[in-house]
């Protein structure tokens, strides 16, 4: 018994933002950002809101589907659009998914990972048929426009995957999750509640906070300890995989890990050029992009692998139907 992708989708806003546009406000310029980044152009909310853009990928996905069929819906995100009802919640009522439980979870951009992970043991201790796991981020919201170490990096987008229990398929194949302690505070996003007449916690920058030198250096590692943990539960190699689809955050961090791997890039799906860092939504994003390409056949291996705040870490094994 195995838990399968049957089905993506993903969603981006209409507002396309490229590089020019932040050296108008901060002192960058459209190579210096693709040089470092590999990022050319990313997509930012506007009108839509985060569940639009949920709703609009989990809608791609389900198609003709029946909806009384989900069983579970899961909700990876750093910028829901209200602290309740959960974007989980929100997206169930949306699209009238009648018989799914539903929640979000918060794993900053392993999020996704996280998301197939929980949904994976849930299915299969629950009896649950199908789950949709989305990941959708505004990280617009939360980014400092004034600081060009962060804003030329993030961008606005939705991705997710629909998942089915199957009696003869193997699916997932094999999954690793990791947290590690941020000591250092190197990836933060504080947040601000109205004060009260009886605490001042004081004031806290509500945007993203990051050391790019000491995320870089976790970034590497973390990667490498996730994709070969999978690896060695599955009992294959590197070159028994297909397709690599890793978080979108940098370009560096993907030459590294295929560097590492000893693969060749052709083999990892990037859409980092015009997505920019989409936190949990890169990976659904990058892996949407994979399956619609054509060249994904069943039975063949795929890996997700990512990392993010907190920090965490985590990659997930699948063979394709």
């Amino acid at each position: 018994m195995g838990v399968g992708i049957i089905r993506t989708g993903k969603a981006l806003p209409k507002l396309e933002v490229g590089n020019q546009k932040l050296t108008e406000l901060v002192d960058t310029d459209d190579q210096w950002i693709i040089d470092r980044t590999g990022i050319e152009t990313r997509h930012i909310s506007t009108e839509e809101m985060g569940l639009d853009l949920a709703v609009a990928a989990a809608k791609e996905a389900l198609g003709d589907l029946d909806k009384d069929s989900i069983g579970l819906v899961l909700v990876a995100t750093v910028t829901p659009d209200q602290i309740v009802p959960s974007m989980g919640a929100l997206v169930k009522r949306e699209l009238q998914l009648n018989n799914a439980i539903a929640y979000d979870i918060n794993a900053a951009c392993s999020g996704f990972i996280y998301g197939l992970w929980t949904a994976e043991a849930l299915m299969k201790g629950h009896d649950i048929k199908r789950a949709l796991v989305i990941g959708v981020e505004r990280l617009s919201r939360i980014t400092n426009w004034e600081d060009r170490g962060t804003c030329i990096l993030f961008g606005d987008g939705s991705g997710c995957a629909i998942l089915e229990m199957s009696d003869d398929k193997p699916g997932i194949i094999s999954s690793f999750v990791k947290n590690y302690d941020d000591v250092a505070n190197s990836l933060v996003c504080d947040l601000q509640y109205i004060q009260t007449p009886f605490a001042d916690e004081g004031h806290k920058d509500m945007f993203i906070k990051m050391n790019g030198t000491q995320v870089f250096r976790f970034a590497v590692g973390a990667i490498e300890e996730a994709m070969m943990a999978v690896l060695k539960k599955a009992g294959i190699t590197p070159d028994d995989v297909k397709y690599y689809v890793p978080h979108q955050a940098n370009m560096r961090i993907i030459l590294s890990a295929a560097q590492r791997m000893k693969q060749p890039l052709e083999k990892f799906q990037i859409n980092i050029r015009n997505t920019g860092n989409v936190s949990a939504a890169s990976i659904p994003m990058a892996l949407a992009d994979l399956m619609k390409s054509g060249k994904v056949h069943s039975g063949d291996k795929i890996m997700l692998v990512g990392f993010g705040g907190g920090l965490s870490a985590g990659a997930i094994l699948f063979e394709a139907i």
